[in-house]
């Protein structure tokens, strides 16, 4: 720029010069001083020019410069701030947009022509007389006018802009254009809506977080909390600043708490420790303390802010949901059907184990999360969709379909499809119970396929549904049978030829429930299964309709000794068998239940009550005579108590009361007192007096915060105290009684030295085969000997030695001292070994098992483990891997006390036993209840049909051997055959009862 008026100036002076001093040359005239005059003239006038021109020229080069500046600072605002201009031209209703503006409409390429029309077509409707009004205020004179709006851009986003705009130009008093700049404001508005979120959810946060908030100084002096901690603990400010929170801390935690916090102190890293806590009733919660340190900018810790959580009740409802969720498996795994459950986005979340099995799913981690629909061929998908989509919106709905297992099995499956709702009653998920009907489903089609065939087809069908194990009736549009098979005619009690005549008129009664059912499953023309109860016949039947055009076909099978099996297996999983009183597990149920009512004026009571010398009489008169005096106990327990107590047996001679609406604790001593007196009277058992006592632990509780553990653990001490003090006497529980399980504790240390000091030793009882009538086996049983106390009871070290893990090392001296016993018998005789559930789960168990086998040199077909169903309650995979590898071994495995956990059934389908003994309380009341009775049949008939063989516990009687053998039982173990014996006199006992055998017994 400097260059060009420097230039500009020397063009004008040379101009000047020409002027005053060329131009008399090119005129021939001399230049003279009249030239030299006229020169200068022209120069003064030609100069100032110049430099007029050029100062001129300069300065509107500096204005060009700037509005160039201002253009590239005006593109910078639109383009960082997003804002643009537009122009509206009012006489073609066209608009004009900047470039940034068709970028925010999803418009790079600028290919949209805007009109007004087009304009109010993208807007959102609500928005549009908005618009509409703006403008016209605009065009009537108003001023300026600024909206927000709303509106879709081509890429089919809503997007929310913000504009302004006036009038620019006008044609007299017409508006004929209108402009504005706009900025698309939908990240500021998504912001604002946020931030207004996060403002309400942080506010709500606050005002109603159980949290109690507190401070501390960076050295962890000049603590400051909030209200919540004197409601929660009942210490104020003051004393929990005088170091009353660590008073305040149970004595277990305690140590470990401070040190944490000390170490967070001298680090500065974040504290987070789960502790007890006395809250301000006297009784210990369980909370989550957390702290984070505020550092400044040097780094250095200026103070500290915590939280303390009560997650007590938290941790209670967390431990009864798992119990819950475990009772809730164990009862789907008892299933006969698949269930599956399955998200609404119709993904696969869960399958019971019976349901894996039929689908042959061994690795349910990989089928898990997968679209239901496609584990169902293509052609039956459409008809899976429909049904999720009925369930979904609350309806039930059922299909039949064909789809084979994992590994290409073909089945059929009857699906019923339910939602399972949430809180609110809206479907949270699905539920799919399936069952395999291929059995069923081939009948029907051959049924089907006999219509088309000649009469050699229809023969064949009839085969087919005569040999099928269910009951078959064809009926035709009108009710007539057209067909049905031997076992249908006899289960229904038709006589003579019944072919042509109406169903129900040939039916021995008319059930009109019954006959509903089954009416009603034709008339929706529907695949149906149910289960009914025909009540003129008095059976259970487990139907199958399957309604066709021509009728319908029936399949159905009397399952009525399963319904009474289950239902009774259930009843007895929380009733005590011999006594029909609640057992521990139904016991815990009512305590806990007496507990959340418990208030000071309303008092709830545990009373555990134990016979005194109910030993003695057990070996005196034999097991038998003391289950009629438990069952007699029972009936005066249930005679003296109040309307409202419970009463229950916890096992052996032990039983408890629970006792509400006490208004003193002495109320709860005198129904002690009339307890004691009705057990102490004189019992008549088998025409013989038997005289025991009985010695009650109380324990008290005022309260809901009581907790059923604590009033357990204290009903029991306080039971201790009693028998410790003389028997006979009832004792409250007082703080300080624990003392006694320090007894307890001896006892444990006396266990632990047992086996070096050889008190340990193997007493053997056997087993008789009732086919051969000789020992079959001999079962090796583990007897203590204390130096002080005499001969222990297994009842009482097995349970302390299975506490403290000394169980592990007892079981391994048993195998190894079994084998090498059994290793001297006769071959045909097995040595059968109890397992603790302990051993399961430390590992070695195998190798002992095997180490075993090799140093005695017995086969290990001679061996027989037994385990009882608590094995395989817990960590069911790890438990059944080390089941396959004692069967990798050669070893037999028997299920123990069959019968006594409601899960029983489903541990068979879970695993292939060799051999299962039915516990002995069924045993002994199978004379005295036609129910037991029944049960003990179903479990020989179910071992039979399983290939597996069955031997009863506790025969004490011929009469007792004598049904059993006839039920078809393979072997009994009791009294009646021989007591336990020393491992010395084995050889001589096994040659004396082969002599007898069971006939002489």
């Amino acid at each position: 720029m400097a260059v060009a008026v420097l230039l500009t100036a020397l063009i004008f002076i040379a101009a000047g010069v020409a002027i005053g001093l060329v131009l008399p040359l090119v005129l021939g005239e001399p230049v003279g001083p009249a030239a030299v005059v006229s020169g200068l003239v022209a120069l003064a006038i030609t100069a100032p020019l110049g430099w007029l021109l050029v100062f001129t020229l300069a300065r509107v080069e500096r204005q060009r410069q700037g509005l160039a500046r201002r253009e590239d600072l005006w593109r910078a605002i639109t383009h960082f701030a997003k804002v643009g201009y537009w122009e509206f031209d009012v006489s073609t209703g066209a608009i004009s947009l900047s470039g940034n503006v068709h970028v925010a409409l999803g418009d790079p390429e600028h290919k949209l022509q805007l009109t007004l029309p087009k304009l109010l077509e993208m807007m959102h409707p609500a928005d549009r007389d908005g618009l509409t009004a703006a403008l016209a205020n605009v065009l009537a004179g108003g001023g300026g006018e600024q909206m927000e709006f709303r509106l879709e851009g081509l890429d089919g986003l809503e997007k929310t802009f913000w504009a302004t705009g006036a009038a620019v130009a006008t044609s007299g008093r017409q508006v004929t254009r209108i402009s504005g700049a706009c900025q698309d404001i939908t990240e500021r508005k998504a912001l604002e809506a946020a931030l207004r979120e996060s403002d309400a959810h942080y506010r709500y946060a606050v005002e109603l977080s159980p949290l109690i908030a507190w401070t501390e100084g960076p050295d962890g002096e000049g603590i400051d909390l909030d209200a919540g901690w004197l409601a929660l603990t009942g210490m104020t400010q003051a004393e929990a600043s005088d170091g009353g929170w660590v008073r305040s801390l149970h004595p277990e935690d305690a140590e470990r708490t401070v040190a944490a916090w000390d170490h967070c102190l001298a680090t500065g890293e974040p504290y987070d420790v789960t502790h007890r806590l006395r809250v301000v009733d006297g009784s210990y919660h369980w909370v989550r303390t957390r702290a984070q340190a505020r550092r400044n900018e040097q780094g250095e810790v200026i103070r500290w802010y915590g939280t303390v959580e009560d997650i007590h009740e938290r941790l209670s409802a967390e431990n009864a949901l798992r119990e819950s969720e475990a009772f809730a498996r164990s009862i789907l795994d008892s299933s006969t059907n698949c269930v599956e459950v399955i998200d609404l986005d119709g993904r696969l979340q869960f399958m019971n184990r019976p349901g894996l099995a039929m689908m042959e799913i061994e690795d349910f981690s990989r089928e898990q999360g997968r679209p239901w629909v496609e584990l169902w061929p293509e052609s039956s998908r459409a008809e899976v969709q429909r049904a999720m989509d009925v369930a979904r919106g609350g309806g039930v709905a059922g299909f039949t379909a064909a789809c084979a297992t994992l590994k290409g099995k073909p089945r059929w499956w009857e699906v019923s499809l339910t939602p399972i709702p949430d809180a609110e009653g809206r479907p949270l998920r699905l539920l799919s119970t399936a069952r395999d009907v291929t059995e069923a489903k081939l009948a029907q089609d051959a049924l089907d396929e006999s219509r088309r065939v000649v009469e050699e087809g229809a023969r064949r069908l009839a085969t087919v549904l005569e040999s099928t194990t269910d009951s078959v009736v064809i009926l035709d549009a009108d009710w007539r049978i057209g067909f049905l098979n031997a076992r249908a005619a006899e289960m229904m009690s038709l006589r003579g030829d019944v072919i042509g005549q109406d169903f129900w008129t040939a039916l021995p009664g008319r059930d009109c429930a019954f006959e509903a059912r089954v009416r009603d499953a034709t008339a929706r023309k529907e695949v149906v299964q149910f289960e009914e109860l025909h009540k003129e016949l008095g059976i259970w039947l487990e139907m199958h309709v399957f309604p066709s055009v021509d009728g319908v076909s029936i399949f159905f099978r009397d399952v009525s000794r399963r319904r009474e099996a289950q239902d009774q297996l259930l009843y007895l999983s929380r009733h005590d068998h011999l006594t029909g009183l609640p057992n521990r597990s139904m016991l815990r149920e009512q305590l806990d239940e007496a507990l959340q009512q418990a208030t000071e004026r309303s008092q709830a009571a545990l009373l555990f009550l134990d016979l005194d010398e109910f030993k003695s009489v057990n070996d005196t008169w034999g097991h038998p005579a003391g289950d009629r005096l438990l069952v007699e106990a029972a009936a005066r327990l249930r005679v003296v108590v109040r309307d409202g107590d419970r009463v229950a047996r916890l096992g052996g001679d032990e039983f408890a009361v629970v006792q509400t609406g006490l208004h003193c604790r002495e109320e709860a001593e005198e129904m002690a007192l009339r307890l004691i007196a009705a057990l102490s009277e004189p019992y008549c058992i088998d025409g013989r007096t038997v005289v025991v006592g009985a010695s009650i632990g109380i324990a008290v509780a005022a309260d809901a915060a009581a907790r059923a553990d604590h009033i357990i653990k204290e009903a029991d001490v306080a039971l201790y105290r009693a028998k410790d003090e003389g028997r006979g006497i009832c004792r409250y529980y007082e703080p300080g009684m624990d003392s006694l399980v320090q007894g307890k504790q001896l006892l444990r240390a006396d266990l632990r030295k047992a086996l070096g000091r050889g008190e340990l030793s193997l007493a053997f009882q056997p087993l008789m085969n009732f086919a051969t009538g000789r020992v079959g086996a001999m079962e090796a049983l583990l007897r203590w000997t204390h130096p002080q106390h005499g001969p222990m009871s297994p009842d009482e070290f097995i349970p302390l030695a299975e506490e403290t893990g000394v169980i592990v090392p007892l079981g391994a001296w048993v195998l190894h001292e079994a084998c090498l016993a059994a290793a001297t018998w006769p071959e045909e005789i097995t040595v059968s070994v109890n397992l603790s559930p302990v051993q399961f789960r430390r590992h070695g168990l195998v190798e002992a098992v095997e180490a075993s086998l090799k140093a005695s040199g017995l086969e290990a077909s001679r061996l027989q483990l037994e385990v009882t169903e608590t094995v395989l309650m817990q960590n069911v995979a790890d438990e059944l891997e080390v089941l396959h590898a004692l069967r990798r071994l050669g070893v037999r495995i028997a299920m123990d006390d069959f019968g006594t956990g409601y899960s029983s059934l489903s541990y068979l389908r879970t695993f292939p036993f060799d051999n299962i003994k039915i516990d002995r309380s069924f045993i002994a009341d199978m004379s005295r209840n036609a129910q037991t009775n029944a049960i003990v049949r179903a479990v020989v008939e179910l071992g039979q049909s399983l290939g597996v063989t069955t031997t009863a516990e506790g025969v004490e009687n011929r009469q007792q051997m004598q049904e059993l053998r006839a039920m078809g039982c393979h072997a009994g173990q009791g009294f009646l055959f021989s007591p336990p014996v020393p491992g010395s006199e084995v050889l001589a006992l096994i040659e004396r009862l082969g002599a007898e055998g069971c006939a002489a017994a």
